[in-house]
């Protein structure tokens, strides 16, 4: 009987430590996850085209719900912002569609966590290095 406890007990903390260092990504993560930073890179085509400030978050690993939630809501201001402006692309549009969509799905499959800030907490940074900080957020995800 002790010997079952023990056993069981090792399973257990074996468990516990490989959720809290963080458990291997999902196969639907890591699907998500280059097709997020590839339609990403089609943004940075319109960097020099658009000029807006969005929040930018920077509690990268403590609140990755959340940092992906202020992320996407900063993706539906800049779809707002760039709709009528005729110098962006039908590629730039689509992708902005895609990256969306795809941040949803990500949020969805992190937990929820405690104590992180709203995303009106966070720096205002210009859309270059928001675009930096998501895609250097992105990479960090698949580590």
């Amino acid at each position: 009987m002790m010997c079952k406890v023990l056993i069981f007990s090792c399973i257990s903390v074996a468990v516990l430590m490989t959720t809290a260092h963080g458990a291997s990504l999902s196969s639907e993560k890591l699907e998500i996850l280059p097709t997020l930073i590839k339609d990403l890179g089609i943004l940075e085509k319109s960097k020099n085209e658009i000029h807006l400030e969005l929040y930018t978050p920077n509690e990268i690993q403590e609140c990755s719900r959340q940092t992906l939630q202020c992320y996407l809501e900063e993706m539906v201001t800049l779809e707002k912002e760039i709709e009528d402006e005729p110098e962006i692309e039908n590629e730039v549009e689509n992708a902005l569609q895609s990256i969306k969509k795809n941040l949803q799905r990500l949020r969805d499959l992190n937990p929820i966590e405690g104590d992180c800030k709203i995303c009106e907490a966070n720096d205002k940074k210009n859309f270059p290095d928001f675009l930096q900080q998501l895609t250097n957020f992105l990479r960090s995800m698949q580590k």
